[in-house]
């Protein structure tokens, strides 16, 4: 039987030492070794022994622990070995894992360990303590001689032993369990009885920790204990309470900042109980592990107490520390709390002034700059105060600047102002005069810049001052660092260097001497800061960005007094109050001033809407968006409705100007990117901005702009321009939002002006019809007008040419017309109609004049008739070159309204097209997937006449290019680089132009290129519409979409799992009254815009046309023509190719 232990104290350690004593005795081995293990945590613990130092169980337990945790890695990853041996992670590992006994008999064969070699051990025996399934230890039994080593039967023996011994440790276990239970229950019905104010229950504390040591060093069968908290601004440690058997340090400082508070706790400990043969074992922290209250220290006779506590007895010592470091939390939080209530009522003053209903942000710096120099509070009493509000800003480059600054002053010697700035109390009046120069921009390196970047508090010394004393009065608890810093000029010339001190951590980045920040010369001449000893003090509501503002306050040099540590902690307190209220007076100004312009929208848009008149409309709009964000210029801009250019509508200053201007989309401009975003678009600096024109900048002296997008229906009818002339002008994200929601407003308002001025307009004006040309077109526009005068009031006047024979030809058509009450002129030059009509349309209102005479003659036409008009039709083709039209337009005055006519334009089918491809989803869907779009034009008419010398791509093509123009934009087709003409003529063909022409190009939709084949001819079977191809799928046909302009009806082949549904849209039999459609549209629109819309989008797609045309003479003339029999088509070879594409791009 094993003895029981002889200590009084019969704890886990007594009945350890006894299993080794009993085991010595019985074995016979020279060293002996125990070590317990918890399964839980696969951990080592309570090392003894006998026959070896104590000081090596320490290194024994770490070998013990890193084998384990690498046969636990091994085991994770599959890769120990099935049948395990001691060779691979040594004789604890495999006693652990095996749990049977370890019979070595041969040691440093079979071993051969550090231990093994060490203590040169011939034998060893290894018992597992078990207990049931678990595994409470391991027993070493080492022999340095074999011949004392254990025969089998003395083997059983120690084995039988070992069980015994694993019940007295398990028995020992649960009584240190049960011991801690114990002992925390009393340690927590002990230290949570609530304590009362901090001066009455300062003693009943200590009296209560000191019975709360008694019970833990009871319950954990340590030798002393002791419990320090930090004293003032933890500038060093005072005890609290111990039990110790010598007199413990009352209070602990430390020299090296950098050394940890508890290893300066156990050294300083320990060097004073050393005498008593105590040794610092544990320091727990009380409170937060890295911002403790205090420390709770453990000592002990046995320097290994610390692995040799059971597990539940160190839950029990944690536990215990929680405790005692709440009990001493709480009655610290009491004395805090009394020993503040001075400065409280002092901050609580200060608050009640900043915190006033409706306080601006420059009245509450105001008032704390007065409290912070206010004689009746010690704490504040100050010779000088100044409070800096910063702010970053954009121009160009980010800068920091300080948007508004307070100061007050009351030593007579601080340079400083008399004022009457609202919200300054009558007393502090006077402001340092470096408070008063508000917008300041600060270099990047300025002291309040660097204040406020890394919330660093800073004090700053007077020039020169060599010692810390004359910067700060008393010693700083907290780490610091003092260095020099220059005094800067702008201009980098130095003035000196001035003594300050970081406090807290330096921030990282700077070598020692590398001063993080300078002082800015000019200030610091100016203000006699040579004088002075500041304090910068950081405040704001949001830590994680950069500071609000900065509190700067001081003494000068003549006055005795400097400021002290509680003084900067006084100022961080009313850092906080000032952050707070800094923050209600911000959101007070957002909420006026959203309620301002709020008001301000809602004036805005009761003056839109209450306007009906267009030009009214635009002019309101101007003046009141240029309010709204406080801007230079407003300016509003119209989209011309085929969205290829825009013109100046309304201006809210230098508007004539501004009318007169007009753009197109092959010119580079921020208006169309404005349209095609359909986003605002914010330009800080035009004169470095390529969507810019130069020219508009010194026209109108535009140093910033905001483009704001008028959506109506969806699109973009004109943009809004927002422009600042006085400087660089960065407009927020919230000015652009807010601009924009009025934009929105605007935008309908105009769309509304423009439905009225039209409705109003069209119903009283008394319209005049003048029709130029009475050959096939003029004769057949005339048939229309008939028509048309039964539903609208205008009157008809004709107009033909005096040439020989003309009079014979339309002898009759010339009654017909005088019949119907309409007035025929003969143009000659003895008598020029031009004359006739001018005396005639006096008293007209309204004019429309359609130009059907031959294409040669429309420009001259159009100049003798232009200003006779109010809107001027002409049939195309245009006949001038594009550039003669636009220097036409050009210098003629404005006014007139000039539309290039295309009855195919107003075809039903097209016209339904058109309406599809905006509304019918489906159809939208199907044009983001649309790979080819074709187009045939083609009449079995042959070409005769006066039309064989035209050709049909002079003739045809700009039929086509209507119906494409739904599409894209006529110039952004672009031809095909291989092929981008073919041409055929029909046989019996008397003229030189062709009669059949393909065109092959392309064009970009919605990031892809999109095929594009135009057929136009005559002399071939009847055939007028478009097809819309989507990809060829693998199986079946590819979608489609096809409209027929000569059947009447639109075909839907889009689903490839469903028949093409066929949809009438004209019955057959009726006819296609595209012709008098047009007209109609022309009588009944104030601004008409017809066919391919402006007068400017008809010159570009005429450009095409001529482009096309020379293209065709070139091959014309090399004979690269095809033939083809009248009723069919051309048979076009698939490779054909022209050498004239240089021409057509």
């Amino acid at each position: 039987m094993i003895r029981p232990p002889v200590e009084a104290n019969s704890g886990l350690a007594a009945v350890l030492r006894g299993v080794i004593a009993d085991f010595q005795h019985a074995s016979g081995a020279e060293i002996v070794s125990i070590f317990l293990y918890e399964e839980s945590t696969h951990s080592y613990y309570a090392p003894f022994a006998t026959g070896q130092p104590q000081e090596s169980l320490l290194d024994s337990l770490t070998d013990m622990h890193e084998q384990l945790t690498r046969y636990l890695a091994d085991e994770s990853q599959g890769k120990v070995p099935d049948d395990l041996a001691v060779h691979q992670y040594g004789s604890t590992v495999w006693l652990t894992v095996t749990r049977q006994h370890l019979v070595a008999r041969n040691a440093p064969a079979e071993i051969d360990s550090t231990f093994i070699r060490r203590y040169q051990v011939q034998s060893t025996i290894g018992l597992p303590l078990l207990s049931g399934d678990r595994l409470l230890g391991l027993i070493y039994l080492n022999y340095r001689n074999k011949e004392r080593a254990p025969d089998d039967s003395r083997l059983k023996e120690l084995e039988r032993r070992a069980g015994t011994a694993a019940g007295l440790v398990q028995a020992a276990l649960e009584g240190a369990e049960r011991a801690a239970l114990d002992g925390l229950s009393r340690l927590t019905s002990l230290l949570t009885t609530p304590v009362g104010d901090a001066r009455t229950n300062a003693k009943e504390l200590r009296r209560l920790l000191s019975i709360a040591l008694a019970d833990l060093l009871m319950a954990s069968n340590l030798d002393g204990a002791a419990i320090y908290q930090f004293g003032h601004q933890r500038s060093h440690l005072e005890l609290v309470t111990a039990h110790l058997r010598v007199a413990a340090p009352t209070q602990i400082e430390r020299s090296d900042p950098s050394t940890p508070w508890d290893a300066v706790l156990k050294k300083t400990l320990g060097d004073a109980t050393a005498e008593a043969d105590l040794h610092p074992v544990a320091a727990y922290a009380l409170g937060q592990p890295d911002d403790p209250h205090g420390y709770l220290v453990l000592l002990s006779r046995d320097r290994l107490a610390t692995v040799r506590r059971a597990p539940s007895t160190d839950e029990m010592l944690k536990a215990g520390a929680q405790l005692i470091g709440g009990a001493l939390a709480s009655q610290r939080l009491i004395a805090e709390l009394e020993n503040s209530n001075r400065l409280l009522s002092a901050l609580g003053d200060m608050t009640t002034a900043m915190l006033k209903p409706g306080a601006s942000r420059h009245q509450v710096i105001d008032a704390v700059a007065g409290h912070l120099t206010d004689s009746e509070v010690p704490e504040f009493d100050f010779n000088f105060a100044t409070v800096y509000l910063l702010e970053e800003r954009e121009d160009p480059i980010e800068v920091m600047i300080v948007r508004m600054a307070a100061g007050a002053a009351t030593a007579a010697a601080i340079d400083a102002a008399e004022t009457s700035r609202a919200g300054s109390r009558g007393a502090h009046a006077r402001v340092p005069r470096w408070a008063l120069d508000e917008d300041r921009e600060l270099a990047q390196d300025d002291v309040l810049v660097y204040v406020a970047r890394t919330w660093q508090p800073v004090i700053v010394g007077p020039m020169p001052s060599t010692d810390h004393s004359d910067v700060v009065s008393g010693g700083i608890p907290v780490q610091s660092t003092w260095i020099e810093v220059p005094v800067v000029y702008s201009n980098g010339m130095v003035l000196g260097k001035v003594l300050a001190c970081l406090v807290g951590e330096r921030e990282q980045g700077y070598a020692a001497d590398n001063a993080p920040f300078t002082l800015a010369g000019e200030v610091f001449e100016r203000g006699g800061h040579k004088d002075l000893v500041r304090i910068f003090v950081p405040f704001g509501s949001d830590q994680s960005r950069r500071a609000t503002g900065v509190l700067e306050v001081g003494y000068h040099r003549s006055d005795q007094r400097r400021p002290d540590w509680g003084q900067v902690e006084a100022l961080r307190a009313a850092a906080g109050q000032l952050a707070v209220a800094v923050e209600t007076a911000r959101l007070y100004e957002e909420a006026q001033r959203h309620a301002e312009q709020l008001e301000l929208v809602a004036d805005v848009s009761k003056a839109i809407a209450s306007s009906i008149d267009l030009d009214q409309t635009l002019t309101l709009v101007a003046q009141n968006l240029v309010r709204l964000v406080d801007a230079s210029l407003c300016q509003i801009a119209l989209y011309e409705e085929d969205r290829e250019g825009w013109y100046g509508a309304a201006a809210s200053d230098m508007q004539d100007l501004w009318r007169r201007q007009h753009g197109e989309r092959s010119g580079a401009s921020f208006l169309f990117d404005v349209m095609n975003r359909e986003q605002p678009v914010v330009i800080d600096d035009t004169s470095a901005n390529s969507q810019v024109d130069p020219a508009y900048v010194r026209t109108f002296g535009v140093r910033s702009l905001m483009a704001l997008p008028l959506m109506a229906d969806e699109q973009a009818i004109g943009a809004a321009i927002l422009a600042e002339r006085n400087r660089n002008r960065t407009f927020t994200p919230d000015e652009v939002q807010r601009a924009q929601s009025l934009a929105v407003q605007a935008a309908v308002a105009i769309k509304n002006a423009r439905l009225h001025a039209l409705a109003e307009e069209e119903r009283h004006l008394q319209k005049d019809f003048v029709l130029i040309g009475f050959g096939q077109w003029g004769q057949k526009a005339y048939q229309h007008l008939l028509t048309l005068k039964q539903f609208f009031n205008f009157r008809t006047h004709v107009v033909e040419q005096d040439s020989p024979g003309a009079r014979d030809r339309l002898g009759v058509k010339e009654e017909e017309v005088r019949t119907h009450g309409d007035a025929f002129y003969w143009d000659s030059h003895g008598s020029p109609a031009r004359d006739q009509l001018e005396r005639e349309l006096e008293s007209s209102s309204y004019v429309i004049t359609y130009i059907a005479t031959p294409a040669a003659t429309h420009l001259p036409t159009l100049a003798r008739y232009y200003d006779l008009s109010d809107v001027v039709l002409i049939e195309k083709p245009l006949g001038a070159p594009p550039d003669e039209y636009r220097n036409f337009l050009d210098t003629a005055p404005g006014g007139v309204e000039i539309v290039a006519a295309d009855h195919y334009y107003f075809k039903l089918e097209v016209r339904l097209l058109g309406m599809l491809l905006t509304e019918e989803r489906t159809l939208r869907n199907f044009l983001d997937s649309v790979e080819e779009i074709r187009i045939e034009i083609l009449e079995e008419q042959p070409l005769t006449g006066a039309a064989a010398d035209i050709g049909v791509i002079a003739d045809l093509i700009p039929h086509a290019f209507a119906i494409i123009s739904l599409v894209t934009p006529i110039d952004r087709i672009k031809l095909d680089a291989e092929s981008p003409l073919l041409i055929g003529r029909h046989e019996g063909l008397t003229g030189q132009r062709e009669s059949y022409a393909r065109m092959n190009a392309t064009f970009e939709y919605q990031g892809r290129n999109v095929r594009l084949v135009i057929d136009v001819g005559k002399g071939a079977e009847n055939a007028k519409w478009i097809k819309l191809s989507g990809e060829k799928r693998s199986a079946g046909r590819s979608p489609s979409y096809k409209f027929d302009f000569g059947k009447g009806e639109a075909i839907d082949g889009t689903q490839a799992t469903v028949r093409a549904a066929v949809r009438r849209i004209r019955e057959p039999g009726v006819p296609d009254n595209a012709h008098l459609n047009m007209l109609r549209h022309v009588i009944e629109k104030r601004h008409p815009a017809v066919g391919i819309l402006s007068i400017r989008e008809a010159i570009r797609a005429n450009q095409r046309v001529r482009d096309l045309e020379a293209i065709a003479v070139e091959l014309l003339s090399r004979n690269e023509w095809t033939s083809y029999a009248l009723g069919s088509r051309p048979a076009f070879e698939a490779g054909a190719a022209t050498s004239a594409v240089g021409s057509a791009n």
